[in-house]
């Protein structure tokens, strides 16, 4: 079969975006600095779809996306619970952020991601919740840090702290086996 020049190069740019597209998703990223499976949170972080929330928010169950969160500037935003990082160690030109979910539907392990630096606290029965396990990995381009918490049935806050922009997508989900 024989192309003419011009269709072919009409074409080149939708091929072109068609196979990088394609690219994107075959060959998607590989973090195997953490000291768990974070394929998923990759996944998630990477799609454009998101569930938009803004400090202060409440969403009514853990969602099975992401979650954008729309953090303030750092020294303007008041935690519901005292964040476990020193207000010191929060840069003066951070973003920080909270946000509830009513319900959590079943107690367990869960693993909080973020793309990027920033101090995670959870909160249930206003306290806040010790993290069990920390992994992280600098060179991961999608992912940077993820914690785990073993939380209760009922509501949670997460908070936010010291994040370089104004926004964070996260994920949270329970955690696998490990």
């Amino acid at each position: 079969m024989r192309i003419h020049r011009t269709s072919f190069w009409r074409l080149l740019p939708i091929a072109v975006l068609a196979l990088t597209g394609m690219h994107g998703v075959a060959m998607a990223e590989t973090c195997s600095g953490f000291k768990w499976p974070v394929d998923t949170e990759i996944g998630l972080i990477a799609a454009h779809e998101a569930e938009a929330v803004t400090t202060g928010g409440t969403i009514a169950s853990i969602p099975t996306k992401a979650i954008e969160l729309r953090l303030e500037p750092s020294p303007t935003v008041k935690f519901p619970i005292t964040p476990g990082i020193k207000k010191q160690a929060i840069p003066q030109n951070s973003f920080s952020g909270w946000l509830t979910i009513a319900g959590v539907q079943k107690p367990g392990l869960y693993q909080i991601t973020l793309p990027n630096h920033a101090w995670i606290d959870v909160v249930q029965n206003d306290e806040l919740v010790q993290s069990t396990a920390f992994s992280g990995d600098p060179n991961c381009k999608t992912v940077r840090k993820s914690v785990r918490f073993e939380l209760g049935v009922g509501s949670a806050t997460v908070q936010i702290g010291g994040a370089s922009e104004n926004s964070i997508k996260l994920t949270i989900r329970e955690a696998d086996g490990k």
